[in-house]
């Protein structure tokens, strides 16, 4: 064979082997593609898979930190009535004002709730907490850095409070669709019977900021609301769904085995961004997580050192921008006007917080057109905020401060006027250790 023909096959099988290679390469990007970097499309949910393992895991997060500490536990009093629920609300500075009642049967103790027994639920900034009257327990949601969001029940034993561990029965319905497919809060509207029990045909709404306030609220009692909503109904089956309802005379309902009188309408509407909130930063949690545990094995699997790979920071801001636009209250529904000097809850929560030097502060509601003076999430303070991901948080603190630039024209944030960026960012500057620090 002449060397031309020579060179000619060499050549030939040269290219041959450098495609079958890149083919192989491109199968096994493949194969780990749809098994680490697309855990939905398998049977196994992303909160299920690694590195979150959520049910083999050891729960951590301020709920189980302060019961693992039997000293923390000695003060508490057991109430025959209400067992220890004021012992935990004062342990973890809850305040009673925050009390909503719902009386439709949506959850763990639907056997005992029912129009004239509706269940309280109570919550501070990082921790939720349910009671019904003549329950056997008290039904916990916490925020978790690892988990996102973890589930409990506190037993009322006598001798002690005892904290357990709830993953499958309440992911059931708290790890769904709904809650973007990783364990998170939700708060429904439906149209209850007068068992309590939903009318399923009818169908329900699910409540976040943007829903509007006549769709809200069905299956919980509201005091303090005058505008139209579907609380405190009790509706009838038809051939449709549901009739127009009926209303509950509240004079019925006992107040006195509740820790309040009745159910502040402005604590249910912060209670609605809250729990949005809580779920949108749950969702981070896990997919952060998630995200850098599938870069650690293809920065492996292809001999790189990337700090964060651009495909991590798109996954990362997909989740993080749900957040800003929940926390820069996007879409917002409109807010009718609110006497805010009736309502308990407002007057305490309006004087929490943080303030400036000029004594504003991002806890200040406003109850006429949006619900707060500033329109900026206080949830920024929040630990469940302030333990996010640092990959998670090395997005989200740079992006507030470009929306928060009087001079920025973001086409998501066109409601922000110029004054309240201002604002908004000299509060935080003055109050928030972190926008210092990413800002300046």
């Amino acid at each position: 064979m002449n060397p031309k023909a020579c060179y000619v096959i060499e050549n030939f099988h040269r290219r041959y082997n450098r495609l079958i290679l890149q083919y192989l390469n491109f199968a096994v990007l493949a194969v780990l593609t749809s098994s680490l970097l697309l855990p939905e499309a398998t049977a196994q949910s992303i909160y299920e898979s690694e590195p979150i393992n959520y049910s083999d895991s050891t729960p951590k997060d301020i709920l189980s930190d302060f019961f693992s500490n039997p000293d923390n536990l000695k003060d508490w009093k057991y109430d025959k009535s209400r067992g220890y629920l004021e012992s935990f609300l004062t342990a973890f500075n809850i305040p009673v004002s925050s009390q909503t009642l719902v009386f439709s049967k949506t959850s763990l103790q639907i056997q005992r709730i029912h129009p004239r027994n509706p269940r309280a639920l109570y919550f501070g900034e990082d921790i939720h907490v349910g009671w019904v009257p003549s329950g056997k327990f008290l039904e916990v949601a916490v925020s978790s850095p690892f988990t996102g969001m973890n589930f409990y029940t506190v037993e009322r034993e006598k001798e002690a409070p005892r904290l357990v561990r709830q993953t499958h029965e309440c992911l059931s319905c708290h790890a769904g669709s709904i809650t973007r497919e990783t364990p998170g809060l939700m708060l429904r509207s439906v149209y209850p019977a007068s068992s309590g029990h939903p009318i399923f045909k009818a169908g329900s709404h699910v409540v976040d900021q943007t829903t509007p306030l006549k769709e809200r609220w069905g299956g919980w009692y509201t005091t303090g609301a005058s505008m139209k909503h579907m609380g405190n109904r009790i509706y009838h089956e038809t051939g449709n769904g549901a009739d127009a309802g009926s209303l509950i005379n509240l004079k019925e309902l006992s107040n006195e085995k509740y820790l309040f009188n009745g159910s502040d309408v402005v604590a249910l509407m912060v209670l609605e961004h809250q729990a949005q909130l809580h779920t949108l930063m749950s969702a981070l949690t896990i997919n952060t997580r998630r995200a850098l545990y599938d870069q650690k094995v293809m920065d492996k699997y292809l001999e790189r050192t990337d700090p964060v790979s651009d495909s991590t920071r798109r996954r990362i801001k997909h989740h993080a921008d749900k957040i800003l636009q929940c926390m820069f209250f996007a879409d917002e529904t409109r807010i009718p006007a609110f006497d805010l000097t009736k309502s308990a809850f407002a007057l305490e929560f309006s004087a929490g917080g943080p303030k400036d030097k000029a004594l504003r502060s991002l806890y200040q509601l406003q109850m006429k057109r949006r619900m707060f003076r500033y329109p900026f999430s206080y949830m920024v303070y929040s630990q469940t905020f302030n333990q996010l991901p640092p990959e998670a948080l090395d997005y989200l603190w740079p992006e507030i401060g470009n929306i928060l630039d009087p001079a920025s024209n973001h086409p998501e944030y066109q409601h922000l006027k110029k004054e309240d960026k201002i604002a908004i960012r000299e509060i935080l500057l003055e109050t928030h250790p972190s926008a210092s620090r990413y800002w300046q």
